[in-house]
């Protein structure tokens, strides 16, 4: 057997890799702050899970609705970190940054299937300088979750053509995983595959037992979810999430906008991850190792089949990075002699080490400026929800999706934009109420709006109501 000295050796590139990823991706992660508008949104979500316990028919508080724009595995996930360590910043990136880790290793296992230790290693490199690949494995969001599932269920599918077809199972399983993380994207894993066996001519290999107990795999749980959610999300999701990106007029963008994308986005590394192609595409003639063009299709469907679409982001396209960093990380091999190999891995070990250090020995406080004001109030309105239960809290012409995430003891609340509504509320006598508005929204209201109501909060511009007007209430500030 080998010995732990040659098997740690063999491991020495991976250790790097997931130590330099660790320091990018878990970096401040647990400062509050940080979080955009859909990661606050799905946390929200998230959060109502804990006060409801309501795993199905999910709710959104932000559009007072039920929740069916994405299928429910990462808000499962998170629900389930906030129960376990606590409604935080770290909780609702925690789900999202272990997927960033994990593709990171994925992309060196992968990249040592395909020829080598250092194949494996540039790509992890390549992917982690990949534009939003770090970025977005810090939110609370789909999108490295559904990434990493997609590039598990390639690998497994490889594995299949390579060795053994009982892969297909764990294809199946990872496409499932993937189609739960974010619905008609995770189908995509099929598509590839299908695509892969078609131009390969293997039509027998699509009908074999192993391959058709993978679609089963992949695609009965999703509709055994569908059934248990009583069928009532179905037809919204679909026309949200399939229908808006087909037809969707508003926000048209020209057919070419994903090239644009991969052009302008992916500048810095698309020169070496075309050469990469090119080194498969040889390798594939030589050695008649044409496993490797499941890279090539993986990279060309994802922009081919969303440029059809209407709408267009750019980080639609997002999983088919992960095999664009394979290509490039063989081009990196290819280039680099053995010394410069082996100085670019000293490097990043000493960069990983000083970071390291840096991180744990000085006190810095590296905070994000979005959502500044509404990070700061969340403690003290929580302090206020808690003396005051009892108050309906109400958002005034303010955006609620970071505010309900960091002022986790506000259950619910409603947004009211019309002023007159809105001063109505402040004038009756009946009802309790919290509000939350800027400090120009309230100079613009009438006179007995303002006499009737008390400011109990106030940061900067943002403001907290309470009316009743009651000189008993609390009154919480920041210091």
């Amino acid at each position: 057997m080998r010995g732990l000295a040659e098997r740690l050796n063999d491991n020495y590139l991976l250790f790097v890799l997931l130590g330099l990823a660790s320091i990018l991706i878990f970096a401040y992660s647990w400062v509050p702050g940080g979080l955009d508008v859909d990661s606050c949104n799905y946390a929200v979500v998230a959060k109502d899970i804990l006060y409801t316990n309501k795993w199905l028919n999910l709710y959104d508080p932000i559009y007072e609705g039920p929740f069916y724009y994405h299928f429910p595995l990462c808000i499962w996930v998170t629900a389930l970190l906030f129960k376990s360590l606590g409604i935080t910043t770290f909780a609702a990136k925690l789900f999202s940054m272990a997927c960033g880790l994990v593709l990171v290793a994925t992309i060196y296992y992968f990249g040592k299937l395909l020829k080598d230790k250092w194949v494996g290693f540039f790509a992890g490199i390549s992917l982690l300088l990949t534009n939003h690949i770090v970025r977005l494995s810090r939110q609370c969001r789909m999108d490295i979750p559904v990434t990493l599932f997609i590039t598990l269920a390639m690998l497994s599918f490889f594995l299949a053509q390579r060795r053994r077809r009982a892969y297909y199972l764990l294809f199946g399983l990872f496409t499932c995983l993937a189609i739960f993380a974010k619905d008609i994207f995770g189908v995509f894993a099929l598509a590839i595959a299908l695509g892969y066996l078609v131009l390969r001519l293997r039509f027998k290999e699509i009908f074999h037992p192993l391959f058709l107990s993978g679609i089963v795999i992949a695609l009965l749980p999703v509709l055994i979810w569908r059934k248990l959610d009583n069928n009532m999300l179905f037809g919204n999701w679909y026309s949200a999430n399939f229908m808006h990106l087909w037809k969707n007029i508003v926000i048209e963008v020209p057919w070419y906008y994903y090239i644009w994308a991969i052009v302008t986005k992916y500048a810095y590394l698309l020169p070496f991850a075309l050469y990469g192609g090119y080194l498969a595409v040889r390798e594939a003639a030589r050695n008649r190792n044409y496993e490797v063009y499941i890279l090539l299709i993986w990279i060309a469907i994802f922009p081919l089949a969303f440029s059809f679409g209407r709408h267009k982001l750019h980080y639609f396209i997002l999983p088919i990075y992960p095999a664009a960093a394979l290509l490039a990380g063989w081009a990196f091999e290819a280039i680099f002699k053995e010394r410069a190999k082996e100085r670019i891995a000293a490097t990043c070990k000493y960069i990983f080490i000083f970071s390291a250090v840096v991180m744990l020995c000085l006190p810095l406080d590296i905070r994000s400026k979005r959502f500044a004001q509404t990070v700061r109030l969340g403690p003290f309105i929580n302090q206020i929800r808690k003396q005051m239960p009892l108050h309906e809290f109400i958002v005034y012409r303010e955006d609620k999706s970071a505010l309900l995430f960091y002022a986790y003891e506000i259950k619910r609340s409603r947004s009211i934009d019309d002023k007159k509504v809105f001063e109505d509320m402040l004038k009756a006598k009946d009802k309790s109420y919290l509000c939350y508005l800027s400090q120009g929204s309230f100079e613009e209201l009438d006179s007995l709006s303002k006499l009737n109501s008390r400011i109990v909060l106030r940061y900067k511009d943002k403001i907290v109501l309470a009316t009743p007007k009651n000189t008993d209430l609390p009154v919480a500030l920041p210091e």
